[in-house]
């Protein structure tokens, strides 16, 4: 199931941040060009289990996973189509942004230490 235009997830960055935030946005709307160009497929294999792959990285490993798990929830509430599966996602876009910025916040303190 290809999901490019779904996964928008991150398009929603403040247009005018204060100084300060500046990187973390400019690292959000990377990210989110980044995720314009990605297809998620969601299948199951014979015995049932869902299975999930991108057509490529993120560039950071805590976004692809959340990206999958976040896709294959809607999928397994039965949400098939290509419109419905998006629907889905995006409801999920805020606390995948939040989750996400979270991160980058954590890894950018560990860098600095």
């Amino acid at each position: 199931m290809s999901l490019i235009a779904a996964l928008m997830l991150l398009q929603g960055a403040p247009s005018a941040p204060p100084e300060e935030d500046f990187t973390e946005v400019q690292e959000i709307t990377v990210i989110a060009e980044k995720l314009r160009q990605i297809s998620v497929n969601v299948t199951r294999d014979p015995q049932g289990r869902y299975q999930c792959g991108l057509s490529e990285s993120t560039g950071l490993l805590k976004l692809d996973g959340e990206l999958c798990e976040a896709t294959t929830r809607c999928v397994r509430k039965g949400k098939l189509d290509q419109d419905a599966v998006r629907a889905c996602v995006e409801k999920a876009r805020p606390a995948l942004t939040a989750r996400i910025r979270d991160h980058l916040v954590a890894q950018r303190a560990g860098a600095g230490a």
